[in-house]
């Protein structure tokens, strides 16, 4: 038969030589409740445990401030010390016409001014001295009539000695001298030019101005940078002025590749050859503004170009013997330009043809 197992000892009874970890004692301890209310025990622990959390917070709230004014102190502090004003002692230079110049004296003078400048009110409170009473005449002390009366010691005078500081001439400043601007180069000079005789031709209508001006932009750069843009504005303007036998000149010796609005000098040196009856010439160059480009353009300026060359090539045709051909272009010219400037000639002339 099995011996029965005596009853485990409770944790709050254990003895203290047996409760090692403290268990027991945290048991009998657990056991009995403090005297203060349960509400108050809540927040005296609550308030620990938020105390507990917050303590490096508020350690980091107060080291902050006070290492920031710290840093803030010292770097105002390296700022402002070399604006300090500085105290400098004044000195008086006294020399003295004294030709002794032993040490002895020296000692003796030095002493004198450090007594007389430490301590001037003892000075000044010390009494005078009450002159002696007169001795009776005797023989022994009478006065001798005809002995000379004795001559006080020359009296020793310091001369004090003024040092002025002379101020430091300052250096004359140099007067401000406008900085040098440089000329305006060649091309801008050009550009110049030519604008105003644009200006003056476009918009003032002064043919004669702007041909002064094109021929001024000539002589002074022959072989320019702009000598295209030049002879374009020099055929507009005696366009303007009524000289197109100068101007047919000019655009026969011009290459045209090489100006800024080719179609539109194709067709002008072919509406002034026509002019001049030299239709087969006027021929090729309306033939050439109207080559590769279809009819009608869509930019207003070119449809314009080529309502003129299709004008002027039916004439040319006509003029040479080439009816058929010359029909063929003023059909086109009525059916894209029904409205345009010469289609009621056109129209009379399509009648008339066979």
């Amino acid at each position: 038969m099995s011996k029965p197992i005596p009853n485990p000892t409770r944790l709050s009874r254990l003895p203290a030589s047996e409760d090692s970890l403290g268990v027991g004692r945290l048991f009998r301890n657990g056991r009995v409740l403090p005297d203060e209310d349960l509400p108050r025990l809540r927040w005296r622990l609550r308030t620990s445990q938020q105390l507990r959390a917050i303590r490096p917070r508020l350690f980091l709230k107060v080291a902050i401030p006070v290492g920031v004014a710290f840093l803030m102190g010292g770097m105002v502090g390296a700022g402002v010390w070399p604006f300090w004003p500085k105290k400098e002692s004044k000195e008086s230079v006294v020399v003295s016409s004294d030709p002794d110049t032993t040490p002895n004296t020296k000692k003796r003078r030095a002493r004198t001014v450090a007594t007389a400048t430490t301590l001037p009110a003892q000075t000044e409170s010390i009494p005078e001295a009450t002159p002696p009473a007169p001795e009776p005449a005797t023989p022994e002390n009478r006065p001798i009539a005809d002995a000379p009366n004795p001559v006080p010691p020359p009296v020793k005078r310091r001369a004090a000695v003024h040092v002025e500081i002379q101020p430091v001439p300052t250096p004359p400043t140099a007067p401000n001298v406008a900085p040098e601007v440089a000329p305006p180069s060649a091309i801008a000079v050009e550009q110049a030019l030519l604008g105003e005789a644009l200006r003056n031709l476009r918009e003032g209508h002064d043919a004669r101005t702007a041909l002064a001006l094109i021929a001024e932009h000539g002589e002074r750069f022959p072989q320019g940078a702009l000598h295209a843009e030049e002879t374009m504005l020099r055929i507009e303007a005696l366009l303007a002025l009524g000289r197109g036998d100068e101007a047919l000149t000019i655009l026969d010796q011009a290459p045209l590749a090489s100006l800024p609005n080719r179609d539109e000098q194709l067709v002008v040196r072919g509406e002034l050859r026509a002019a001049h009856g030299h239709w087969r010439e006027a021929k090729e160059d309306f033939d050439e503004a109207l080559r590769e480009r279809s009819v009608p353009a869509a930019h207003a300026k070119l449809r314009s170009l080529q309502e003129r060359a299709l004008w002027g090539r039916a004439s040319a045709r006509s003029r040479l013997g080439e009816p058929t051909f010359a029909r063929a272009d003023l059909e086109l010219y009525l059916r894209h330009f029904p409205e345009g400037r010469f289609a009621g000639a056109a129209a009379s002339l399509v009648k008339d043809m066979p």
